[in-house]
């Protein structure tokens, strides 16, 4: 049951990632961590959860530069994720109304490959840090708002857990490919 539990939770919060990476609205206060955060006594769980919702914050700013940053950076850190696969079974295409994260996963864009796929002006990796910068104080300051008098946890312990190669086992079909690779 408990496991169930990190699965929805894990879906749901790819879900929301994918939103903020197809640009359309999160309010961050209408994120529901009963269903975001399968074990909130996971340190990696509840890190994940706040990290989305400072992206969520971070997807509101009226700078477009801010935007744009952030969604090169979500398909960064998606195709960075999960075990490498080498590239992708056909060029990524995340301008398609279809593109789902999971078909990132695994294969292992550069900051520069994430900003051509996108389609985006160049952007120097500096644009990278300064987004990293930027969610690692929205972290911080969400942490403190939704597990207050607790210790924060590292937003590091994203880089080491198993979700996202929970999520690419989950997405792939008999094929080897994710489910929405079809999709045009």
């Amino acid at each position: 049951m408990a496991a169930d539990k990190v699965r929805r939770g894990h879906s749901a919060r790819l879900s929301v990632w994918n939103r903020l990476f197809h640009g359309l609205p999160v309010n961050p206060d209408e994120l529901d961590l009963n269903l975001l955060c399968g074990d909130p006594s996971s340190t990696d769980e509840r890190a994940a959860c706040v990290t989305l919702r400072a992206c969520a914050v971070l997807a509101q700013s009226e700078r477009q530069a801010v935007r744009s940053a952030l969604r090169i950076a979500i398909l960064y850190w998606f195709s960075n994720i999960g075990e490498h696969r080498g590239a992708a079974g056909d060029p990524l295409e995340p301008k398609r109304t279809a593109f789902h994260l999971a078909e990132a996963i695994g294969t292992g864009l550069t900051w520069d490959e994430a900003v051509a796929t996108v389609k985006r002006k160049p952007i120097d990796f500096a644009g990278n840090l300064a987004v990293l910068e930027r969610v690692e104080q929205e972290y911080a300051r969400q942490w403190d708002l939704v597990f207050p008098r607790t210790e924060r946890a590292p937003i590091s312990a994203l880089r080491d857990n198993d979700y996202a190669r929970q999520w690419n086992a989950r997405r792939e079909n008999h094929s080897g490919r994710p489910p929405h690779a079809d999709r045009r």
